[in-house]
């Protein structure tokens, strides 16, 4: 994106090669349930964001947290196992955030229908990826067996502190 400001990269979540306070706003789609769940995370992250930068996530979510079901649903363990525990509400998310009062959290919302959207990704990338029947045809047996009832994505936003 030359030209632009923007830096898109790819990079291991715990060891980040950018210098401190050098972006104004920082955005993980489909990624922070692998690492942004560690309760040091958010502020090793802030670290990058200049004060007043805008933080925002897209990742898996469920409708309900798994501590409250008491176990993790069959249709979702049967495919994704204990990765899922790692699938919180977003008024989890808001929490988590906001305990720590280095951000104003924004806005924590569950995308509405984000199942439909999933299923349709999962059934599109079947379609036209090669081997992609075979890998996502789990994905959308999880999500048509769940109807929208667990399955989510949390949308959360915030500006640095």
């Amino acid at each position: 994106m030359s030209g632009t400001g923007w830096r898109l990269c790819g990079a291991e979540a715990h060891t980040l090669p950018f210098e401190e306070l050098g972006f104004d706003a920082i955005v993980s789609v489909d990624a922070f349930e692998y690492f942004g769940t560690a309760d040091g995370y958010l502020p090793y992250l802030l670290r990058f964001l200049r004060p007043g930068g805008q933080l925002g996530m897209a990742t898996p979510a469920m409708t309900r947290e798994i501590r409250e079901l008491g176990a993790i649903p069959s249709h979702i363990k049967n495919l994704v196992g204990w990765e899922a525990i790692a699938w919180h509400t977003a008024k989890w998310w808001r929490f988590q955030w906001e305990i720590t009062e280095l951000v104003t959290v924004t806005s924590a919302r569950l995308q509405h229908n984000a199942w439909q959207d999933w299923l349709l990704w999962a059934r599109a990338g079947a379609e036209h990826h090669p081997d992609g029947q075979s890998t996502n045809q789990p994905v959308i047996e999880m999500l048509t067996a769940d109807g929208g009832e667990y399955l989510s994505f949390a949308l959360v936003t915030a500006r640095k502190n």
